[in-house]
């Protein structure tokens, strides 16, 4: 189950971006909302819990930048109403192609993804992550059919994406980190309870 950041390497064009429709931003707020709850119970569980603050600061993360990213950070539910939010209304670049967040979902197998852009020969993430339907539903490993994503593997992925922004880094660097979302299930407790989530990659 692919997760992590999938570059969307849409063309940068000169100009303002076209202003945003208030109903769908307003969904996207409520949906924000919820996210930045869950990663942030995530984070605090991770800094209460001393195994996995030490692998953290092994790999030379600053919770607190990350816990700061977190707050700076807006999310959008592209099988939502902000799916028909365009690419410019969201980040404030006009682009070419200007996909809808929902088609630039389904054209990707990526469960969640930040939204990023080529500036020159840099490529630019931005604080906004797009949630695609492995957010919400995975397949049942036993049945094949779909189940809903437990509120732990929404942290994980969550987590992934904030990391993602925070360290300005690609899937492969948290690989080699250890900080994919099933390998942060597998060694950092839940949030709540205290029990070992189990998980592999």
């Amino acid at each position: 189950m692919p997760y992590g950041f999938f570059p969307v390497a849409l063309a940068a064009l000169a100009a303002a971006a076209l202003p945003s429709r208030p109903v769908l931003v307003e969904s996207a707020g409520q949906t924000t909302a919820l996210a930045r709850k869950l990663v942030l119970e995530r984070i605090d569980a991770i800094a209460r819990e001393g195994h996995c603050s030490a692998q953290f600061g092994q790999a030379r993360i600053d919770l607190d930048r990350v816990r700061r990213t977190a707050l700076r950070t807006r999310f959008y539910n592209s099988q939502g109403p902000e799916g028909n939010l365009r690419f410019s209304e969201v980040v404030g670049k006009a682009a070419s192609p200007d996909g809808r967040l929902r088609e630039l979902s389904r054209s990707l197998t990526a469960d969640a993804f930040v939204l990023g852009y080529q500036e020159g020969s840099g490529y630019v993430r931005t604080k906004h992550v797009v949630l695609g339907r492995g957010y919400f539903e995975q397949p049942d490993s036993r049945e094949g059919s779909l189940r809903p994503t437990t509120g732990e593997e929404k942290q994980a992925l969550l987590l992934h994406e904030v990391l993602h922004i925070a360290l300005d880094v690609d899937d492969d660097d948290l690989t080699r980190r250890r900080l994919c979302p099933l390998r942060l299930l597998a060694f950092c407790r839940r949030g709540a309870g205290g029990s070992e989530a189990a998980g592999s990659e």
